[in-house]
């Protein structure tokens, strides 16, 4: 009984040490292992084997044979026993193949293996190869159940670290085609900011220079306008004067939005008398609505408010909401600009009795050079910058804007700015 616990005693330390190497390993080197493990099942031979169609080769091994050097050596598949371990796919064993059916197999009659027993290892869900022991001399004692458990155990915990393997190798390759990509995006950034920077400045240059030379034009035509003696050339005055007049708003828009976009827009806080405010800014439309016979009908506060914002930026948001109001009426129409306070805040309203805003358009409201379906009535031009610059201003205003539209019966936009502008 004592020999008995002496030997039993002597495999738990055996499964410990193996135990305590599984946990440690960092390495692809298994030979202290297998080492543990041959003398664990009192083996002379063990091999971690990797098999790919009918090559079987030897990534790791240990023997107490010294002369035997296995260690990346190829054989065929065919030639051991481990052809029955993939094909059962499960612990297989041999005590003594030299008295059992398998003394016709390869494995004995070409390398005189006696003794076997092997497990499948997988990677990634398939079959990778084996791990197996084996001696050219017979099981001393028959392999029983905790051996089978044992080299199943050890089998699968490679598998594990097989993939555990894999799976490094992946994050680390998908790593650095990370690192590679983001130092792509870097200089595609870089090379993108480059070129935005070229855009505005070329875009900088040529609004200069166009307005240069309109402005020569425009003033010519003043000259010419006496020159102007039938209804025929009064009309033709009449649309160079007015594609000057688009040709000037789109270049103010596009100052506008590159000003926006590379000088970002510091509001200077001013008091203002809200009601003589509005009141001038729509006196500079009196003349456009007039040539389409619009009449611009101004409710102002029954009492005078004095709020601090912006004036210079309130001014450009009536101005397009105005102009757009003007622009997509048809003529004998009417325009309706009021004034609400609230609390804490005002509204400006201007209500327009044109076409309306389709309801899967309204998302596009806002987005700039965006053009709807709807048309100016009077061929005026639109560039698609007009609503997007005012959202851009309201918010400078720390304002809000919203929209109620009826298609075919007009539209209000609402603008909403606190009485008192607080500025970071």
């Amino acid at each position: 009984m004592a020999i008995t616990n002496s030997i039993e005693e002597e495999r738990m330390n055996e499964i410990y040490k193996i135990t305590s190497l599984l946990i440690q390993t960092q390495s692809d080197d298994f030979n202290e292992i297998i080492s543990i493990a041959c003398g664990f099942l009192q083996m002379e031979t063990g091999i971690i084997a990797k098999i790919e169609n009918q090559d079987y080769q030897v990534l790791d091994f240990h023997s107490t044979n010294k002369a035997l050097q296995l260690k990346n050596q190829v054989f065929d598949l065919q030639d051991t026993f481990c052809e029955i371990t993939l094909s059962e796919n499960k612990v297989f064993d041999i005590d003594d193949a030299e008295t059992s059916h398998l003394k016709g197999h390869p494995c004995y009659s070409k390398f005189h293996t006696r003794s076997y027993i092997g497990v499948p290892i997988l990677s990634e869900g398939k079959k990778f190869g084996t791990l197996n022991f084996s001696s050219s001399y017979a099981n001393p004692k028959s392999f029983n159940q905790a051996d089978r458990d044992f080299v199943q155990y050890l089998g699968q915990w490679i598998s594990n670290y097989l993939d555990k393997r894999s799976f490094e190798k992946q994050i680390a390759e998908k790593n650095e085609q990370l690192l590679k990509l983001n130092q792509e995006l870097a200089n595609n950034n870089e090379n993108l900011y480059k070129i935005m920077q070229e855009k505005d400045q070329l875009s900088q240059i040529l609004l200069h220079d166009l307005k240069s030379p309109l402005s020569n034009i425009k003033m010519l035509s003043f000259l010419f306008e006496e020159m102007v003696t039938n209804s025929e050339t009064e009309e033709l005055f009449g649309i160079f004067n007015k594609s000057m007049q688009d040709v000037f708003h789109l270049i103010s828009q596009m100052e506008t939005l590159n000003s926006m976009e590379n000088n970002p827009v510091k509001p200077y806080v001013e008091e203002l008398e809200l009601n003589t405010f509005i009141k001038d800014v729509v006196g500079n439309f009196l003349k456009s609505a007039d040539e389409k016979q619009i009449i611009l009908n101004y409710e102002p506060l029954a009492s005078p408010l004095t709020i601090k914002t912006d004036g210079n930026l309130l001014t450009r948001i009536i101005n397009n909401l105005l102009s757009n109001a003007i622009k997509f009426s048809a003529f004998n129409k009417q325009v309706f600009i009021t004034i609400q306070n609230q609390e804490n805040q005002i509204s400006v309203s201007i209500r327009d009795e044109g076409p309306g805003i389709y309801p899967q358009e309204m998302d596009k409201l806002f987005k700039r050079f965006t053009l709807l379906s709807n048309k100016p009535t009077n061929n005026e031009s639109s560039s698609g910058l007009g609503l997007y610059i005012v959202k851009e201003l309201v918010e400078k205003l720390s304002g809000t804007i919203n929209v109620i539209s009826t298609p075919g019966q007009g539209s209000i936009f609402r603008v909403n700015l606190p009485l008192t502008l607080v500025v970071d």
